[in-house]
């Protein structure tokens, strides 16, 4: 099992010393992560995450439909599909269904906007698995898609996932910086606020993590990272999804926060999660990786 610490910002003129006697008592009361041991017996049949550009704007604005998808080779105690929708590098939109005894979860959503912007969606599929006697097993993958989109008063509303002409690589450049300037103002307050170092760190941007399932994570295994990003996933959902707790308690909704950035210790022992809430607070979460496999 792995756990997560929520650290919320703390007043500037608290000092070190007293954040690290707050984190240790936030440490007494971790939220238990469960997660079950991966079936690799089981395998998805297919799994994808899609997003289009309708035709038409409507109030000026153009609407993305975003679609979820995933089929089991057999039924499943349980099925989850839980997806996160970022725009120019802010959480817009977010979806999540649960069914019982099933193989196959169909989500839609639409998500409208008024300018340019990068989109990017990663969905995780997840299934829970009951074998004889009390023995718990999982099924995970993931899916994800990317589009940009002109929204422009000086061109035609268009859409692109590969950037071809002149003008679909000038906005690509500009979009992307956006969004890594969004990404690294969010982790260079983080830093700031509890004192580490990102360059003890291997930077994961969520939309980028689901190359590890097919290359493991820098110093693991193929199955450690599969059992480190399930582990992550599940916190993910309970610890962001879900709602983001914040240093006074509060739970907050996870709409217009920064995109989380998951930095891997290169040491090996820990990741943090680092995100930043629409209100401006640095929230770092935190999850062990001793013992991972």
């Amino acid at each position: 099992m792995k756990k997560y610490i929520f650290l919320g910002i703390s007043a500037l003129a608290i000092a070190v010393s007293a954040l690290m006697i707050q984190l240790q008592n936030v440490n007494s009361s971790e939220e238990t992560i469960t997660f079950f041991p991966l079936n690799d017996s089981v395998q998805y049949k297919s799994v994808s995450t899609s997003l289009a550009l309708q035709k038409d704007k409507k109030n000026d604005k153009h609407t993305i439909d975003w679609k979820m998808q995933s089929s089991l080779d057999q039924e499943a105690y349980l099925r989850q599909d839980m997806g996160l929708l970022f725009v120019n590098g802010l959480l817009k939109g977010k979806a999540a269904k649960w069914e019982q005894d099933t193989a196959d979860v169909y989500q839609e959503d639409f998500i409208s906007n008024g300018e340019s912007a990068r989109y990017d969606a990663i969905t995780f599929h997840y299934s829970e698995l009951h074998g004889d006697g009390d023995r718990i097993t999982s099924a995970q993958r993931m899916s994800d898609d990317m589009l940009y989109v002109i929204d422009s008063p000086f061109s035609t509303l268009q859409s692109f996932s590969v950037a071809k002409s002149k003008q679909e690589k000038e906005w690509k450049n500009v979009l992307n910086k956006s969004v890594s300037n969004t990404l690294n103002k969010s982790l260079n307050k983080a830093e700031k606020t509890y004192g580490f170092k990102a360059s003890n760190y291997i930077a994961v941007p969520l939309d980028t993590i689901r190359q590890y399932e097919d290359q493991p994570l820098k110093g693991f295994t193929q199955k450690e990272t599969a059992n480190i990003v399930g582990k992550l996933m599940e916190g993910l959902y309970k610890n962001y999804y879900l709602g983001i707790k914040k240093s006074d308690g509060t739970v907050v909704d996870p709409i217009d926060s920064t995109m989380p950035l998951i930095l891997v210790s290169n040491d090996k022992s820990h990741l943090l999660v680092v995100t930043q809430t629409d209100s401006g607070e640095s929230i770092v979460l935190k999850q062990l990786l001793q013992g991972s496999n």
